[in-house]
This record gives C-alpha cells, structure tokens and sequence, in this order.
C-alpha cells in the first residue's frame, strides 16, 4: 500500500531534459610534461589559466585535454604516431624545447 502512495505522489510526466544540469567533466592531459602547460596523464577538473591563456598563440594544445573516457584512443594515437592529439603531442614537445 505504501509503493502505491509513493507511485502516486511522483508526477508521471516529468521532463528530463528540463531540469538537465551541465556538469563540466574532469579532463585529462595526455601530452608531455611542459612547465605552464600541463603535468602528462594527470586529470584535471578544469583546464589551468595558464594554459587557457596559451591556446590564443599555440591552439594545437587543446587537442591535448581530453575526457578521460577518450583516453585509450589518444594513447593509441601517440603509440601510433598518428591523428590529430599525435600533431598535438609533437607540437608541445616543440614548445617545450623552446620553439614555438
């Protein structure tokens, strides 16, 4: 008797999509290590400022944070030496050896 009561008491017509929190997802940076970038394979709740300020000149970089769920597909990209978080990588490589 009291499932029937609580049935009753939740409206059957509830949008979902209505009451949709976006929720910013933990991403993770599979680039190498690079002083005011990003530490490699380290998650991250949101990306730096630092580093923010740095996708203006080098954009490339940004291909480098990644929802971890997408995490097995860049390193496979990196072992394969190729794809666009491969370009990526090499870039900031160049970075950190003094090019840019």
């Amino acid at each position: 008797m009291t499932n029937e009561k609580e049935e009753a008491a939740v409206p059957k017509e509830v949008n979902p999509k209505a009451k949709k929190i976006v929720k910013k997802e933990p991403v993770m940076y599979v680039g190498p290590t690079v002083n005011g970038i990003g530490i490699q394979n380290r998650v991250y709740t949101e990306i730096p400022k630092e580093t923010q300020v740095l996708f203006q000149e080098v954009p490339e970089l940004k291909n480098l944070f990644i929802p971890v769920r997408q995490y097995p597909a860049a390193c496979r990209m990196i072992r394969e030496r190729k794809g666009y978080i491969y370009s990526a990588f090499v870039r900031a490589l160049d970075f950190k050896n003094g090019g840019k």
